[in-house]
Protein backbone atom coordinates (compact mmCIF):
# COMPACT_ATOMS: atom_id res chain seq x y z
CA UNK A 1 0.00 0.00 0.00
CA UNK A 2 3.01 2.42 -0.24
CA UNK A 3 2.12 5.70 -1.52
CA UNK A 4 -1.52 5.11 -1.17
CA UNK A 5 -2.95 5.97 1.90
CA UNK A 6 -0.51 8.89 1.79
CA UNK A 7 -2.69 10.90 -0.71
CA UNK A 8 -5.40 10.72 1.70
CA UNK A 9 -4.37 13.05 3.90
CA UNK A 10 -6.52 16.22 4.63
CA UNK A 11 -6.17 19.35 6.58
CA UNK A 12 -8.36 19.21 9.35
CA UNK A 13 -7.96 22.14 11.65
CA UNK A 14 -8.10 20.90 15.52
CA UNK A 15 -9.80 24.76 16.68
CA UNK A 16 -11.36 25.91 19.49
CA UNK A 17 -12.93 29.05 19.89
CA UNK A 18 -13.75 31.12 22.64
CA UNK A 19 -14.47 34.66 23.17
CA UNK A 20 -11.98 37.54 22.41
CA UNK A 21 -11.92 40.66 24.88
CA UNK A 22 -9.56 42.57 22.52
CA UNK A 23 -10.78 44.94 19.91
CA UNK A 24 -11.69 43.80 16.12
CA UNK A 25 -9.29 44.71 14.20
CA UNK A 26 -6.33 42.36 12.31
CA UNK A 27 -4.81 40.59 15.31
CA UNK A 28 -0.70 40.98 14.96
CA UNK A 29 -0.77 37.00 15.35
CA UNK A 30 2.21 36.22 12.77
CA UNK A 31 4.62 36.02 15.63
CA UNK A 32 3.18 33.54 17.59
CA UNK A 33 3.58 29.62 16.88
CA UNK A 34 0.31 27.50 15.98
CA UNK A 35 0.28 24.44 15.02
CA UNK A 36 -2.48 21.76 13.19
CA UNK A 37 -3.06 18.67 13.20
CA UNK A 38 -3.71 16.85 9.40
CA UNK A 39 -6.01 13.81 9.03
CA UNK A 40 -5.74 11.09 6.32
CA UNK A 41 -9.19 12.01 4.17
CA UNK A 42 -10.15 8.44 4.08
CA UNK A 43 -9.35 7.58 7.58
CA UNK A 44 -12.55 7.15 10.20
CA UNK A 45 -11.82 10.64 11.47
CA UNK A 46 -12.68 12.16 8.21
CA UNK A 47 -16.40 13.59 7.56
CA UNK A 48 -15.11 12.43 3.75
CA UNK A 49 -14.61 8.88 4.47
CA UNK A 50 -15.27 6.12 2.26
CA UNK A 51 -15.17 2.68 3.56
CA UNK A 52 -15.96 0.52 0.19
CA UNK A 53 -13.97 2.49 -2.20
CA UNK A 54 -11.42 -0.16 -3.71
CA UNK A 55 -7.89 0.50 -4.13
CA UNK A 56 -8.37 1.43 -7.45
CA UNK A 57 -11.07 3.55 -6.79
CA UNK A 58 -9.17 5.48 -4.35
CA UNK A 59 -6.10 6.07 -7.12
CA UNK A 60 -8.49 6.82 -9.82
CA UNK A 61 -9.59 9.46 -7.77
CA UNK A 62 -6.21 10.86 -6.62
CA UNK A 63 -5.69 11.05 -10.59
CA UNK A 64 -9.19 12.80 -10.59
CA UNK A 65 -8.09 15.47 -8.30
CA UNK A 66 -4.57 16.03 -10.10
CA UNK A 67 -6.81 16.34 -13.61
CA UNK A 68 -9.38 18.79 -11.74
CA UNK A 69 -6.70 20.44 -10.19
CA UNK A 70 -4.65 21.44 -13.33
CA UNK A 71 -7.87 22.38 -15.05
CA UNK A 72 -9.06 24.95 -12.48
CA UNK A 73 -5.52 26.74 -12.80
CA UNK A 74 -5.74 27.06 -16.20
CA UNK A 75 -9.50 28.15 -15.88
CA UNK A 76 -7.76 31.00 -13.72
CA UNK A 77 -5.44 31.74 -16.17
CA UNK A 78 -7.79 32.41 -18.78
CA UNK A 79 -9.80 35.14 -15.92
CA UNK A 80 -9.33 39.18 -15.55
CA UNK A 81 -8.57 40.09 -12.78
CA UNK A 82 -11.81 42.13 -12.17
CA UNK A 83 -14.19 42.26 -9.39
CA UNK A 84 -16.84 42.34 -12.48
CA UNK A 85 -15.80 39.28 -14.01
CA UNK A 86 -15.76 36.61 -11.04
CA UNK A 87 -11.81 36.64 -10.91
CA UNK A 88 -10.56 33.17 -9.09
CA UNK A 89 -12.58 31.12 -10.96
CA UNK A 90 -12.33 26.85 -10.33
CA UNK A 91 -14.37 23.79 -11.74
CA UNK A 92 -15.36 23.23 -7.70
CA UNK A 93 -16.82 19.84 -6.27
CA UNK A 94 -15.68 17.13 -3.86
CA UNK A 95 -12.96 15.46 -6.45
CA UNK A 96 -10.89 18.95 -7.27
CA UNK A 97 -9.96 20.01 -3.92
CA UNK A 98 -7.83 17.40 -2.35
CA UNK A 99 -7.76 18.12 1.59
CA UNK A 100 -10.32 19.64 4.21
CA UNK A 101 -10.75 21.91 7.26
CA UNK A 102 -12.87 21.62 10.58
CA UNK A 103 -13.42 25.24 11.99
CA UNK A 104 -14.63 26.50 15.02
CA UNK A 105 -15.72 29.70 14.95
CA UNK A 106 -17.80 32.44 17.12
CA UNK A 107 -18.87 32.42 20.92
CA UNK A 108 -21.21 30.46 20.94
CA UNK A 109 -18.62 27.87 19.51
CA UNK A 110 -20.00 26.95 15.94
CA UNK A 111 -18.04 24.18 13.59
CA UNK A 112 -17.97 23.82 9.75
CA UNK A 113 -15.88 22.12 7.45
CA UNK A 114 -14.37 23.58 4.51
CA UNK A 115 -12.26 22.54 1.04
CA UNK A 116 -8.79 23.72 1.77
CA UNK A 117 -7.68 25.12 -1.79
CA UNK A 118 -3.32 26.60 -2.09
CA UNK A 119 -4.19 28.26 -5.11
CA UNK A 120 -7.42 30.75 -3.47
CA UNK A 121 -6.86 33.56 -1.10
CA UNK A 122 -10.29 34.19 1.06
CA UNK A 123 -11.66 31.70 3.58
CA UNK A 124 -15.25 31.59 3.47
CA UNK A 125 -18.57 29.71 4.71
CA UNK A 126 -22.02 29.85 4.23
CA UNK A 127 -23.18 32.43 6.98
CA UNK A 128 -27.26 32.46 8.96
CA UNK A 129 -29.12 34.92 7.81
CA UNK A 130 -28.82 33.55 4.02
CA UNK A 131 -30.58 34.45 0.97
CA UNK A 132 -29.68 31.46 -0.78
CA UNK A 133 -27.58 28.69 0.77
CA UNK A 134 -26.60 25.29 -0.91
CA UNK A 135 -27.65 22.23 1.60
CA UNK A 136 -25.46 21.08 4.55
CA UNK A 137 -26.32 18.20 6.87
CA UNK A 138 -26.15 20.62 10.33
CA UNK A 139 -26.55 24.41 10.79
CA UNK A 140 -24.89 27.06 9.06
CA UNK A 141 -22.55 29.19 10.64
CA UNK A 142 -24.90 31.96 11.97
CA UNK A 143 -23.51 35.47 12.43
CA UNK A 144 -26.21 36.51 14.51
CA UNK A 145 -25.52 34.15 17.37
CA UNK A 146 -21.72 35.32 17.83
CA UNK A 147 -21.14 38.44 19.57
CA UNK A 148 -17.63 38.22 18.50
CA UNK A 149 -18.55 38.61 14.77
CA UNK A 150 -17.96 42.02 13.11
CA UNK A 151 -18.48 43.39 9.27
CA UNK A 152 -15.53 45.01 8.01
CA UNK A 153 -16.26 48.75 6.83
CA UNK A 154 -15.14 49.95 3.15
CA UNK A 155 -12.73 52.52 4.78
CA UNK A 156 -10.64 49.44 6.83
CA UNK A 157 -7.02 48.91 5.29
CA UNK A 158 -8.11 45.77 5.06
CA UNK A 159 -10.65 46.40 2.40
CA UNK A 160 -8.56 47.05 -0.47
CA UNK A 161 -11.56 47.61 -2.95
CA UNK A 162 -10.28 49.64 -6.03
CA UNK A 163 -6.75 48.38 -6.39
CA UNK A 164 -5.81 46.41 -9.25
CA UNK A 165 -6.68 42.43 -8.41
CA UNK A 166 -8.92 43.21 -5.43
CA UNK A 167 -11.56 40.79 -4.71
CA UNK A 168 -13.56 43.88 -2.60
CA UNK A 169 -16.10 46.25 -3.78
CA UNK A 170 -17.48 48.74 -1.56
CA UNK A 171 -21.66 48.68 -0.89
CA UNK A 172 -23.38 50.57 1.57
CA UNK A 173 -20.81 51.05 3.68
CA UNK A 174 -20.00 47.28 3.71
CA UNK A 175 -17.41 45.84 2.14
CA UNK A 176 -18.75 43.11 0.30
CA UNK A 177 -17.56 40.18 -2.66
CA UNK A 178 -18.39 38.04 -5.99
CA UNK A 179 -16.45 34.84 -6.03
CA UNK A 180 -16.96 32.33 -9.00
CA UNK A 181 -16.00 28.79 -9.18
CA UNK A 182 -16.24 26.84 -12.78
CA UNK A 183 -16.85 27.09 -16.36
CA UNK A 184 -20.10 28.62 -17.93
CA UNK A 185 -21.39 25.00 -17.56
CA UNK A 186 -20.84 24.89 -13.56
CA UNK A 187 -21.74 28.68 -12.95
CA UNK A 188 -20.88 28.01 -9.11
CA UNK A 189 -20.45 31.20 -7.29
CA UNK A 190 -20.21 32.50 -3.39
CA UNK A 191 -20.68 36.80 -2.49
CA UNK A 192 -21.09 38.21 1.41
CA UNK A 193 -19.53 40.38 3.62
CA UNK A 194 -15.76 40.81 4.32
CA UNK A 195 -15.60 40.16 8.38
CA UNK A 196 -13.45 39.29 11.41
CA UNK A 197 -14.26 36.47 14.19
CA UNK A 198 -12.16 34.86 16.58
CA UNK A 199 -10.53 31.63 15.88
CA UNK A 200 -8.59 29.68 18.69
CA UNK A 201 -5.50 27.54 17.31
CA UNK A 202 -3.04 24.91 18.93
CA UNK A 203 -0.07 26.59 20.10
CA UNK A 204 2.06 23.95 21.06
CA UNK A 205 2.45 20.14 21.54
CA UNK A 206 0.96 20.19 24.78
CA UNK A 207 -2.31 21.19 23.87
CA UNK A 208 -2.51 24.77 24.53
CA UNK A 209 -4.32 27.18 22.71
CA UNK A 210 -4.62 31.09 21.84
CA UNK A 211 -6.92 33.42 20.39
CA UNK A 212 -6.77 35.14 17.24
CA UNK A 213 -8.91 37.63 15.69
CA UNK A 214 -8.85 37.10 11.59
CA UNK A 215 -10.79 38.11 8.80
CA UNK A 216 -12.83 35.56 6.64
CA UNK A 217 -16.10 35.70 4.08
CA UNK A 218 -19.50 35.58 5.18
CA UNK A 219 -21.24 34.23 2.37
CA UNK A 220 -25.10 35.14 2.15
CA UNK A 221 -25.61 34.08 -1.48
CA UNK A 222 -24.28 30.38 -2.52
CA UNK A 223 -25.64 29.12 -6.08
CA UNK A 224 -24.76 26.29 -8.02
CA UNK A 225 -21.97 23.73 -6.02
CA UNK A 226 -21.91 20.23 -6.97
CA UNK A 227 -21.28 18.88 -3.50
CA UNK A 228 -24.51 20.32 -2.32
CA UNK A 229 -26.61 17.47 -4.03
CA UNK A 230 -25.28 14.66 -1.06
CA UNK A 231 -27.75 14.12 1.40
CA UNK A 232 -24.87 14.18 3.94
CA UNK A 233 -23.09 17.58 2.33
CA UNK A 234 -20.32 18.58 5.19
CA UNK A 235 -18.75 21.07 3.32
CA UNK A 236 -19.76 24.98 3.90
CA UNK A 237 -17.01 26.68 1.81
CA UNK A 238 -13.32 27.24 0.86
CA UNK A 239 -10.18 28.05 3.23
CA UNK A 240 -7.61 29.93 0.71
CA UNK A 241 -4.09 29.15 1.63
CA UNK A 242 -2.32 31.10 -1.17
CA UNK A 243 0.18 34.28 -0.92
CA UNK A 244 -2.55 36.50 -1.14
CA UNK A 245 -2.62 39.10 2.37
CA UNK A 246 -6.26 37.36 2.94
CA UNK A 247 -5.31 34.14 2.96
CA UNK A 248 -5.20 31.97 5.98
CA UNK A 249 -1.49 31.60 5.77
CA UNK A 250 -0.40 35.03 5.31
CA UNK A 251 -3.39 36.26 8.16
CA UNK A 252 -1.22 33.45 10.82
CA UNK A 253 2.28 33.71 9.67
CA UNK A 254 4.89 35.07 7.43
CA UNK A 255 6.29 31.15 7.69
CA UNK A 256 4.36 27.70 7.57
CA UNK A 257 6.03 24.39 7.26
CA UNK A 258 4.55 21.01 6.68
CA UNK A 259 6.60 17.01 6.53
CA UNK A 260 4.88 14.38 4.54
CA UNK A 261 4.87 10.91 6.33
CA UNK A 262 4.87 8.29 4.12
CA UNK A 263 1.83 7.04 4.24
CA UNK A 264 2.19 3.26 3.71
CA UNK A 265 1.60 -0.13 6.10
CA UNK A 266 4.80 1.04 7.68
CA UNK A 267 3.64 4.42 9.18
CA UNK A 268 0.30 4.47 10.51
CA UNK A 269 -1.16 7.71 11.12
CA UNK A 270 -2.16 7.25 14.75
CA UNK A 271 1.49 6.78 15.47
CA UNK A 272 3.24 9.38 13.37
CA UNK A 273 0.64 12.42 12.99
CA UNK A 274 0.92 14.99 10.77
CA UNK A 275 1.44 18.37 11.60
CA UNK A 276 0.65 21.82 9.57
CA UNK A 277 3.25 24.36 11.39
CA UNK A 278 3.08 28.33 11.38
CA UNK A 279 4.99 31.02 12.82
CA UNK A 280 7.84 30.32 15.57
CA UNK A 281 6.57 26.80 15.46
CA UNK A 282 8.50 26.21 12.65
CA UNK A 283 11.63 24.86 12.79
CA UNK A 284 14.47 26.51 10.55
CA UNK A 285 17.97 24.38 10.88
CA UNK A 286 20.66 27.42 11.99
CA UNK A 287 22.61 25.97 9.10
CA UNK A 288 22.19 26.72 5.58
CA UNK A 289 19.55 24.74 4.01
CA UNK A 290 18.37 24.66 0.16
CA UNK A 291 16.38 27.87 -0.68
CA UNK A 292 14.58 29.07 -4.09
CA UNK A 293 13.08 32.35 -4.28
CA UNK A 294 9.28 32.29 -5.38
CA UNK A 295 8.94 34.15 -8.71
CA UNK A 296 5.85 36.39 -8.53
CA UNK A 297 3.56 36.48 -11.67
CA UNK A 298 1.28 39.27 -11.66
CA UNK A 299 -2.05 38.78 -11.07
CA UNK A 300 -1.09 35.29 -9.35
CA UNK A 301 -0.97 33.73 -6.30
CA UNK A 302 0.78 30.77 -6.79
CA UNK A 303 3.73 29.25 -5.25
CA UNK A 304 5.53 30.11 -8.73
CA UNK A 305 9.46 28.80 -8.68
CA UNK A 306 12.04 29.50 -11.33
CA UNK A 307 13.20 25.67 -12.75
CA UNK A 308 16.12 25.57 -14.36
CA UNK A 309 16.28 21.74 -15.36
CA UNK A 310 15.78 18.38 -14.44
CA UNK A 311 17.76 15.04 -14.25
CA UNK A 312 16.87 11.50 -14.03
CA UNK A 313 18.97 9.51 -12.06
CA UNK A 314 21.78 11.72 -12.20
CA UNK A 315 21.36 12.49 -15.01
CA UNK A 316 20.29 16.33 -16.50
CA UNK A 317 17.99 16.46 -19.15
CA UNK A 318 19.89 19.67 -19.97
CA UNK A 319 16.32 21.58 -20.81
CA UNK A 320 17.24 25.17 -22.55
CA UNK A 321 16.39 28.80 -20.97
CA UNK A 322 12.78 29.74 -20.87
CA UNK A 323 11.56 26.13 -21.04
CA UNK A 324 9.88 26.82 -17.60
CA UNK A 325 9.64 30.32 -17.85
CA UNK A 326 7.06 31.72 -15.19
CA UNK A 327 4.34 33.55 -17.26
CA UNK A 328 -0.01 33.79 -16.79
CA UNK A 329 -0.25 30.94 -19.25
CA UNK A 330 2.94 28.53 -18.24
CA UNK A 331 5.81 28.18 -15.44
CA UNK A 332 6.17 25.55 -12.45
CA UNK A 333 4.97 25.99 -9.02
CA UNK A 334 4.51 23.91 -6.03
CA UNK A 335 1.01 23.00 -4.41
CA UNK A 336 0.76 20.18 -1.84
CA UNK A 337 -3.21 19.84 -2.84
CA UNK A 338 -1.95 18.14 -6.29
CA UNK A 339 -1.42 14.44 -5.39
CA UNK A 340 0.57 13.48 -8.23
CA UNK A 341 3.57 16.11 -10.23
CA UNK A 342 2.04 17.14 -13.45
CA UNK A 343 4.76 18.51 -16.64
CA UNK A 344 3.70 20.49 -19.43
CA UNK A 345 3.73 19.21 -22.68
CA UNK A 346 3.96 21.99 -24.58
CA UNK A 347 6.64 24.47 -22.66
CA UNK A 348 6.98 28.12 -24.36
CA UNK A 349 9.58 27.24 -26.32
CA UNK A 350 7.39 24.50 -27.78
CA UNK A 351 9.18 21.64 -25.64
CA UNK A 352 7.25 18.60 -24.59
CA UNK A 353 8.69 18.03 -20.79
CA UNK A 354 6.36 14.79 -20.11
CA UNK A 355 7.66 13.21 -22.49
CA UNK A 356 11.52 13.78 -22.67
CA UNK A 357 11.30 12.96 -19.10
CA UNK A 358 9.62 9.73 -19.17
CA UNK A 359 11.53 8.38 -22.48
CA UNK A 360 14.60 9.26 -19.34
CA UNK A 361 13.12 6.96 -17.30
CA UNK A 362 12.66 4.44 -19.88
CA UNK A 363 15.82 4.19 -20.95
CA UNK A 364 17.00 3.71 -17.68
CA UNK A 365 14.80 1.01 -16.66
CA UNK A 366 15.26 -1.03 -20.21
CA UNK A 367 18.94 -0.56 -19.04
CA UNK A 368 18.23 -2.68 -16.31
CA UNK A 369 15.94 -5.14 -18.83
CA UNK A 370 13.18 -4.98 -16.54
CA UNK A 371 10.07 -6.42 -18.92
CA UNK A 372 7.20 -2.79 -19.40
CA UNK A 373 3.80 -2.94 -18.32
CA UNK A 374 1.47 -2.23 -20.78
CA UNK A 375 -1.14 -0.14 -19.13
CA UNK A 376 -4.88 0.23 -19.56
CA UNK A 377 -4.95 3.17 -22.44
CA UNK A 378 -7.23 5.10 -20.38
CA UNK A 379 -4.16 5.44 -17.59
CA UNK A 380 -2.97 8.59 -17.19
CA UNK A 381 0.93 7.34 -16.05
CA UNK A 382 2.81 6.31 -19.18
CA UNK A 383 5.65 4.46 -18.16
CA UNK A 384 5.41 1.04 -16.45
CA UNK A 385 7.38 -1.58 -15.70
CA UNK A 386 7.06 -4.84 -14.11
CA UNK A 387 8.61 -5.28 -10.39
CA UNK A 388 11.48 -7.79 -10.11
CA UNK A 389 11.61 -9.84 -7.03
CA UNK A 390 13.73 -7.72 -4.34
CA UNK A 391 14.31 -4.65 -7.11
CA UNK A 392 15.09 -1.81 -5.50
CA UNK A 393 17.37 0.68 -7.85
CA UNK A 394 14.92 3.19 -8.46
CA UNK A 395 16.72 6.02 -9.50
CA UNK A 396 15.86 9.73 -8.07
CA UNK A 397 14.72 12.22 -9.55
CA UNK A 398 16.14 16.22 -9.23
CA UNK A 399 14.43 19.35 -10.02
CA UNK A 400 17.25 22.15 -10.19
CA UNK A 401 15.75 25.07 -9.06
CA UNK A 402 17.39 28.68 -9.31
CA UNK A 403 19.88 28.11 -6.14
CA UNK A 404 18.97 24.81 -4.70
CA UNK A 405 18.31 21.55 -6.27
CA UNK A 406 15.28 19.54 -5.02
CA UNK A 407 16.03 15.96 -4.95
CA UNK A 408 13.41 13.14 -4.90
CA UNK A 409 14.26 10.09 -3.26
CA UNK A 410 13.93 6.94 -5.94
CA UNK A 411 11.32 5.56 -3.37
CA UNK A 412 8.74 8.06 -3.75
CA UNK A 413 9.54 8.89 -7.76
CA UNK A 414 7.69 6.25 -9.03
CA UNK A 415 3.82 4.69 -7.80
CA UNK A 416 3.82 1.04 -6.86
CA UNK A 417 0.19 -0.31 -7.37
CA UNK A 418 -1.04 -2.51 -4.67
CA UNK A 419 -2.12 -5.75 -5.10
CA UNK A 420 -0.30 -5.26 -8.73
CA UNK A 421 3.25 -6.50 -9.74
CA UNK A 422 4.16 -3.89 -11.32
CA UNK A 423 5.07 0.55 -11.09
CA UNK A 424 4.87 3.47 -12.77
CA UNK A 425 6.53 6.60 -13.22
CA UNK A 426 4.25 8.90 -11.00
CA UNK A 427 4.35 11.87 -13.16
CA UNK A 428 0.83 12.95 -15.31
CA UNK A 429 0.54 15.56 -18.33
CA UNK A 430 -0.75 18.85 -18.88
CA UNK A 431 -0.86 20.86 -21.71
CA UNK A 432 0.99 24.03 -20.22
CA UNK A 433 1.08 23.63 -16.52
CA UNK A 434 3.70 21.76 -14.51
CA UNK A 435 3.28 21.74 -10.81
CA UNK A 436 5.35 19.72 -7.93
CA UNK A 437 2.86 17.42 -6.58
CA UNK A 438 2.56 16.07 -2.84
CA UNK A 439 3.92 12.54 -3.94
CA UNK A 440 6.99 13.93 -4.74
CA UNK A 441 7.05 16.25 -1.30
CA UNK A 442 7.15 12.67 1.10
CA UNK A 443 10.09 12.73 3.64
CA UNK A 444 10.76 16.63 2.68
CA UNK A 445 10.53 19.00 5.29
CA UNK A 446 8.79 21.76 2.91
CA UNK A 447 9.02 25.65 4.41
CA UNK A 448 7.43 28.92 3.00
CA UNK A 449 8.72 31.30 4.02
CA UNK A 450 7.33 34.71 3.23
CA UNK A 451 9.98 36.64 5.30
CA UNK A 452 12.50 35.94 2.39
CA UNK A 453 10.01 35.51 0.01
CA UNK A 454 11.66 32.15 -0.59
CA UNK A 455 11.01 28.16 -0.54
CA UNK A 456 13.13 25.90 1.94
CA UNK A 457 13.68 22.56 2.14
CA UNK A 458 15.36 19.42 3.25
CA UNK A 459 15.03 15.45 3.50
CA UNK A 460 13.98 13.98 6.73
CA UNK A 461 12.08 11.23 8.08
CA UNK A 462 8.99 12.60 8.54
CA UNK A 463 7.80 10.22 10.90
CA UNK A 464 10.89 10.93 13.04
CA UNK A 465 10.68 14.33 12.79
CA UNK A 466 8.97 16.21 15.56
CA UNK A 467 9.69 19.94 14.19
Amino acid sequence: MEGLQFFKIAFVLQSLVIFSRHSFGFAATKSKGVSIKLIPIDSRESPLYKPNLTPRQKIERMVNVTLAKAKLTKLRYTQNSTFDDDKHFSALDRQDKFYIAQMLIGNPIQYVYVLVDTGASLFWTQCQPCRECFHQSYPIYNRRASYTYQKIPCNHPRCNYGEPGSIFQCVNGNCVYRLGYGDSTSNSRTQGFASFESFRFLVNDNGDTETFTLLFGCSIRNLHFGFANDEDNRISGILGLDLNQNSLASQLSDVFSYCIVPYDDNYPFDVHPHKLRFGADVFIPPHSIPTTNYVRVEGKNYYYLRLLDISVGGSRLNFPPGTFEPSPASGFFIDSGTPFTTLTTSSPNGLNVFEMVNTAFSRYYDSLNLARYHAHPDDVFRVCYRNRRNFRNYPSMTFHFQGADYQVDGRFVNFRYPGDRHFCVAIMDDESISILGAYHMQNMRIIHNGQIRALQFFPVNCAGDHF
